[in-house]
């Protein structure tokens, strides 16, 4: 039997593709975590999100080591070409929904940035409430009378 001409080409961007569909996914579940506030969460999902990001990466660059064998230029740019090509017309369609996938995976991952951001903001904002607190928590004189903001050491000092 033999292979059509386009048919590995068309094979990975299917891969890819398929691959990144489980990547929004992922991204979209972290995003539902960070508003609801449960980013403790996030730690068991690192592993899979660092896996299937080496798995694209490792599609894409078999995706344009075919287009540099076929002598398609690298990028969107041999893509394009392809798609128009005789070969590569069927895979026209997959083309578009991986270029749509990627601008929301773009998108989903800097609003999770920004979302953490926040999170952060929030600890840093409560962890410098606690300590002011415990800068101002009431301590006890030597004659046995209570103080507000009696000198002492501080927390990071030794």
């Amino acid at each position: 039997m033999t292979i059509p001409p386009g048919s590995a080409l068309a094979d990975l961007l299917a891969q890819e593709l398929g691959l990144l569909q489980s990547f929004v996914t992922l991204l979209r579940h972290e995003q539902a975590l960070l508003v609801d506030g449960k980013a403790d969460a996030l730690a068991d999902m690192v592993k899979e999100k660092t896996d299937l990001g080496e798995q694209l990466a490792a599609r894409a660059a078999a995706r344009e080591s075919e287009l540099a064998r076929r002598g398609y230029p690298a990028g969107r740019a041999g893509m394009d070409q392809w798609i128009t090509s005789p070969d590569g017309t069927t895979s026209r369609r997959r083309w578009q929904q991986l270029l749509e996938l990627a601008a929301q995976a773009r998108a989903l991952n800097e609003t999770s940035g920004k979302l953490i951001a926040v999170h952060l903001q929030h600890n840093q904002q409560t962890l410098n409430t606690l300590l002011a607190a415990v800068d101002q928590a009431a301590t006890y004189g030597p004659d046995g009378q209570q103080r507000a903001g009696a000198g002492g050491r501080s927390l990071g000092s030794a």
